[in-house]
C-alpha cells in the first residue's frame, strides 16, 4: 500500500512538472512571436550604431590607424548582419594594413577574412585568405585565431561535402587542429569550453557537456550574441539526448537573442520551425521559416539560404495544402449558410405574418398597460403619503414620548427642589431667621437660574432628538447669516424654531415658554425669515422637515 502511495505520488508530481514546462515553452514560443513582431526595431538600433561608426569615419584628420579600428567596429556589428558590408570592411582594412605594411594588423585581417568566408561557405576564399597570412609573425593570440580558422575550414567542408572520401580526410584535419587546439588554448577560456563541449556532443557524453554549457552560460548574459550561440548549442545537447522539448525552449530562447542582438546569420529558428512543422503546428512553422529566409537574405549567405529553402519548400507546402483545406471547408460552410439563409428568409415571412397579428393584440394590451400604469401611479402616490403620514405620526409618537419622559423627570427634580425649599423655609422659619428668608426670597437669581436650567435641559434634550438641527437650519439660510454657536446649545432665534420643528407655531404659546413677549417673538421670527435662501412663506414648512428623529 505504501508503494502504490509512493507512486501515485510521483505520477501527480511527475504531471506537476509536465504542465510547468508546458507552460513554460508557450511562455517562450508567444515571446518569440513578440519579438517577430519587433524585429525592425532591433535592426534599427544596429543601424544607429553602424550610422554613427559611419560618421566618425568621416572626420577631418583622422589617421589610419584610427580608421582601421573604427573599420574593424563595423565589420564586428556587420559580421552577423549583412555579410557583404562585412567583407567590404575586412578589405579596407586590408588596404590600411598593407599601406602601414604592420604584420600584424595583416594577420589579424586575413584571418578575419578566413573566418568570415568559411562561414559563408566559400571555402576557396578561406583557404586564400588563410594561406597568405605570415605565421612566425603570429602572437599567442592570433595563433589561436589561425588554428581555430582552419578547424572551422575543415569541418565545414566535412560537414557539406557529398564525397565520402573527401569527407574523411576533410575529418582528419579537422581533429588534428582540434588536438592542437587543445594544447594551445587556455582551459576556462571561451574557446576551449566551446571546443570541449563540441567534442562531447560528438562523442554522445551529453551530461559532461551540459555541464560545460553551463559554465559558457554563467561567462554571458541574456541578449548578447555569445548568448544566443551557447543557448543554439544547448539546444543541440538535447537534441543529442532525445529531449525534443528543452531543445524548443532554448532554440526558443537562441532565437529570441537572435532578433534581439539583430543576428541576420542564424540556424535556431529554422530549425525550430522544422520541429513545430512536424509536430503539425504549421502555421507557426511558417511564419518562423519564412522570417528566417528573410534574414538569409538580408545576410546574403546561399549556404545558410539553400538550408532555409529545402526546409521551406517543405511547409510552404503544407502550409498551402492547409489553407486549401481550410478554403474547402470555407465553401462547404458558405453553401451551408446559404441554404440556412433561404430557411431563414422563408422563416422571417412567417414571423412577419405573426408580428402582424400580434401588433394589433399589443395595441390592446398597450392602452391596457396604460390604464394600469395610470392605476399604478395612482396607488404608489397614496401608498408614499401614506407612508410620510405614518412615518410623521412614529416621529410625534416617538417625540411624544420622550419629551414625556423628559418631562416627567423634570417634574420630579421640581417637586423634589420644592421639597428641599420648603424644608429650608420651614427651617428658617423655626430658627426665626425671618430677614434672612426675606431675602432669599427677594432675590429673582432663583428664576434665573431655573429658566437657564430649563433652557438648557431643553437644548440638550432637542439636540438628542435632531443632532443636526443646527447644521441643517444654517443650509436654510444666506451663507453670510449662518448661526455659528457652541457645541450642544441652542440661541433665541434656533429655540423659536426649536418649538416650530415639534410642532408648536403659536406665537403666544413660544412666548410663554421663552418667557418673552408675543411681539419679540414675532420680530425673531421675521427677522430670520428675512435671511433665508427660500420664500418666506416656505421657510417654517422647510424647518418642520429639518431632520429625522434618531435615539
Amino acid at each position: 500500500m505504501k508503494k502504490i502511495f509512493i507512486l501515485f505520488t510521483l505520477s501527480i508530481w511527475g504531471i506537476g512538472l509536465m504542465s510547468a514546462a508546458d507552460n513554460e515553452l508557450d511562455s517562450l514560443l508567444k515571446a518569440l512571436d513578440d519579438k517577430v513582431k519587433q524585429d525592425k526595431t532591433y535592426v534599427e538600433l544596429k543601424e544607429n550604431r553602424i550610422k554613427e561608426l559611419k560618421n566618425k569615419r568621416t572626420y577631418q584628420n583622422i589617421d589610419k590607424n584610427e580608421l582601421y579600428l573604427l573599420n574593424k567596429s563595423l565589420y564586428e556589428e556587420y559580421k552577423t548582419y549583412i555579410s557583404d558590408s562585412a567583407l567590404y570592411y575586412l578589405n579596407k582594412n586590408l588596404d590600411i594594413s598593407y599601406s602601414l605594411n604592420q604584420s600584424e594588423k595583416i594577420n589579424e585581417t586575413h584571418i578575419e577574412i578566413a573566418r568570415l568566408c568559411s562561414t559563408l561557405g566559400m571555402y576557396c576564399e578561406s583557404f586564400s585568405a588563410i594561406g597568405k597570412v605570415s605565421k612566425q609573425n603570429l602572437n599567442k593570440e592570433q595563433i589561436a585565431e589561425y588554428y581555430l580558422c582552419y578547424k572551422n575550414i575543415y569541418g565545414g567542408l566535412a560537414f557539406y561535402t557529398q564525397n565520402q572520401r573527401s569527407k574523411n580526410e576533410y575529418w582528419g584535419q579537422y581533429k588534428i587542429y582540434v588536438d592542437t587546439l587543445f594544447l594551445i588554448l587556455e582551459h576556462n577560456s571561451p574557446e576551449y569550453l566551446k571546443l570541449k563541449e563540441t567534442i562531447l556532443r560528438q562523442e554522445g557524453r551529453v551530461e559532461e557537456a551540459l555541464a560545460i554549457n553551463d559554465l559558457r552560460l554563467n561567462l554571458t548574459q541574456n541578449g548578447k550574441e555569445d548568448y544566443a550561440l551557447i543557448t543554439f548549442h544547448r539546444s543541440l545537447l538535447y537534441q543529442k539526448n532525445g529531449d525534443i522539448l528543452n531543445q524548443k525552449k532554448y532554440l526558443c530562447r537562441a532565437a529570441i537573442s537572435d532578433i534581439q542582438s539583430a543576428i541576420k546569420d542564424n540556424a535556431a529558428i529554422s530549425m525550430l520551425a522544422n520541429i513545430l512543422f512536424e509536430e503539425g503546428n504549421i502555421n507557426r512553422a511558417y511564419d518562423y521559416i519564412r522570417f528566417s529566409l528573410s534574414n538569409a537574405n538580408i545576410y546574403n549567405t546561399r549556404l545558410r539560404a539553400s538550408e532555409i529553402l529545402n526546409v521551406q519548400t517543405i511547409i510552404d507546402q503544407a502550409y498551402h495544402e492547409k489553407s486549401e483545406h481550410q478554403k474547402d471547408k470555407l465553401r462547404l460552410y458558405v453553401i451551408y449558410i446559404s441554404v440556412l439563409l433561404v430557411l431563414l428568409l422563408v422563416l422571417i415571412f412567417f414571423i412577419y405574418k405573426q408580428m402582424k397579428k400580434v401588433e394589433a393584440m399589443s395595441i390592446h394590451v398597450k392602452e391596457s398597460n396604460a390604464q394600469l400604469k395610470n392605476l399604478n401611479v395612482a396607488l404608489q402616490n397614496m401608498n408614499e403619503e401614506l407612508q410620510r403620514t405614518n412615518m410623521e405620526v412614529v416621529e410625534a409618537n416617538q417625540i411624544k414620548e420622550e419629551y414625556i419622559s423628559y418631562f416627567l423627570h423634570q417634574c420630579s427634580e421640581y417637586i423634589d427642589k420644592m421639597d428641599a425649599y420648603r424644608k429650608m423655609v420651614n427651617r428658617k422659619i423655626k430658627d426665626r431667621e425671618i430677614d434672612e428668608l426675606y431675602k432669599i426670597t427677594k432675590n429673582n437669581n432663583l428664576k434665573e437660574h431655573e429658566l437657564k436650567e430649563l433652557f438648557r435641559n431643553f437644548d440638550t434634550m432637542f439636540l438628542h432628538l435632531f443632532p443636526d438641527f443646527i447644521e441643517e437650519f444654517n443650509l436654510l439660510l444666506q451663507p453670510e447669516e449662518q448661526i455659528i454657536l457652541k457645541k450642544g446649545e441652542l440661541n433665541t432665534e434656533l429655540r423659536i424654531f426649536a418649538l416650530i420643528r415639534l410642532g408648536i407655531s403659536d406665537s403666544s404659546q413660544i412666548a410663554s415658554f421663552l418667557g418673552y413677549s408675543v411681539n419679540t417673538i414675532y420680530n425673531y421670527r421675521a427677522k430670520v425669515k428675512n435671511k433665508t435662501k427660500f420664500y418666506r412663506s416656505d421657510f417654517e414648512n422647510q424647518v418642520r422637515k429639518i431632520g429625522t428623529f434618531s435615539r
